[in-house]
């Protein structure tokens, strides 16, 4: 290896380490809101990523979005836009929600409104504090992230594989033997998530589950509520068509994309290729 060779690799090593060493940006807002003091046991062990409610989600920056149970999960909010986040409260909270196995919502810690009296701002490019808490004790499942300056992200709760967590890091997680389930019932259903309030002239996704195959597809219908016959008809001129994607222990997961140039209550329709299962479920969309 020649010497100039030698001196360009040299100094690759010397700005990664110089990269490595940087810390996130200093957070925007002062630290005095509450937040979990449970000891900090393990941070997550692995990096993986599942889909997100909207695109604002990217704002809440985390390492992962899968943790076993027990470990920390450690967050900030980065105004990636142009515009000003307006935030309730000064310093903005945080609450969690839970996904049930019926597809509704329910707090799991945090106030399940925002505290309004007061108001703050997050320009564009600046974060808030990082905010921490710990899944000691909590079920197995979906949670949201529902932060004050109107983002969300949502992340999963697993069982841990063993009694102790594992001295090297693992790179993917390790999926859990399903539970068993009583066979005798296999009535199709669908599911539709929380939408949230989709920005109007920007794409949004809808999510949704359901215990269809994967790989079977599914009729939708986004309608301005007050259309009875879009309502009615989901399969009438205008719907879309999307595939069941594979989940876990047969619940399976599917989503509905979308952009609407208007403002007002809006509903999505979706059911099977059969006209069965079927849901509905309503949603409001707001100018940007």
């Amino acid at each position: 290896m020649n010497r100039s060779l030698l001196a360009a690799v040299f100094f690759l090593a010397v700005c990664l380490a110089i990269m490595a060493g940087c810390s996130a940006p200093e957070g925007a807002i002062n630290t005095t809101e509450n937040v979990s003091s449970s000891p900090i046991t393990s941070a997550a062990l692995y990096r993986a990523t599942i889909n997100q409610p909207d695109a604002l989600s990217g704002y809440v920056k985390m390492d992962t979005d899968i943790y076993n149970a027990g470990e920390v999960v450690e967050f900030t909010v980065t105004n990636d836009g142009s515009g000003i986040l307006s935030c309730a409260g000064d310093p903005p909270a945080f609450s969690v929600i839970t996904q049930t196995p019926g597809g509704r919502w329910s707090t799991k810690m945090g106030d399940g409104q925002p505290d309004r009296a007061t108001n703050s701002a997050l320009a564009p490019g600046t974060s808030t504090r990082q905010y921490t808490f710990v899944t000691t004790g909590w079920e197995p499942g979906r949670y949201r992230i529902v932060h004050d300056c109107g983002v969300e992200r949502e992340f999963l709760v697993r069982a841990l594989p063993s009694t102790t967590l594992p001295l090297t890091p693992s790179v993917t997680p390790v999926p859990d033997a399903c539970p068993e389930t009583n066979l005798t019932s296999t009535a199709p259903w669908i599911a539709i998530d929380e939408i949230g309030s989709p920005v109007a002239y920007q794409p949004f996704t809808i999510q949704g589950m359901t215990n269809l195959p994967a790989g079977e597809e599914l009729v939708y219908t986004i309608f301005a509520v007050g259309e009875k016959d879009a309502g009615l008809s989901l399969d009438n001129q205008g719907s879309f068509r999307t595939t069941v994607t594979e989940g876990r222990c047969g619940t399976n997961t599917w989503e509905a994309h979308g952009e609407i140039q208007a403002t007002g209550e809006f509903a999505i329709g979706i059911m099977g290729a059969d006209k069965t299962p079927s849901a509905i479920r309503k949603f409001t969309v707001v100018s940007g």
